[in-house]
């Protein structure tokens, strides 16, 4: 899955039914974050796999049917209803799991809030991409630098808690916050473009 910087959108590719491999590597792409959402969302840890698998059909049959054309259109969104249909059809079917969604901190009526908080999900997703990408091309003390700046400590305190010149360490922290950045733009193309 490393080659995926100058393909052509996992979206457009993953739609057409016949390319399994495509849809492989969305599923690759997108499972942990499913997941993740579905998790919040209050399913339980024992049911999140069998549901996954569900939205993971679903989004292979239905994947095709997305429109980026659309005015206000992108497949976050989509994605977002989708997973939220799947999540509202679970309890239904499931109605002895209803102490569940009172167990949620998020009110599954208000679809704002379940958007906002899939929103903030995704791009903590893309950011753990990202950072395990740049773990490749970094090491010692440039992803060090990384991390703490992550942490809010500026130059100087890097510096002195890594033994090195400040001019080190603003350096090490330009080269891998632009590797950071690009690998942002490039996981963003691939999984949210549909052209």
């Amino acid at each position: 899955m490393d080659n995926w910087n100058t393909r052509e959108s996992l979206l457009l590719r993953a739609s057409d039914p016949d390319n399994h491999e495509a849809f492989e590597e969305f599923v690759y792409y997108y499972k942990n974050f499913i997941s993740m959402v579905f998790s919040k969302l209050g399913v339980q840890q024992s049911q999140i796999d069998d549901l996954r698998q569900d939205l993971l059909i679903k989004l292979w049959k239905d994947i095709g049917k997305f429109d980026s054309t659309r005015e206000n259109s992108n497949f976050r969104g989509w994605l977002s209803v989708v997973m939220r249909h799947e999540v509202y059809r679970f309890f239904r079917k499931n109605k002895s799991d209803k102490k569940e969604l009172s167990d949620t901190d998020l009110d599954l009526s208000q679809e704002s809030e379940i958007d906002q908080m899939i929103e903030k999900e995704w791009k903590a997703y893309v950011t753990s991409l990202a950072v395990e990408k740049i773990k490749a091309h970094f090491d010692g003390n440039a992803l060090k630098v990384f991390y703490l700046t992550l942490e809010g400590k500026n130059a100087a305190a890097i510096a002195v808690e890594l033994e090195m010149s400040e001019n080190s360490v603003y350096v090490l922290r330009s080269r891998v916050k632009a590797r950071f950045q690009g690998e942002i733009r490039q996981l963003r193309s691939l999984l949210e473009n549909h052209q």
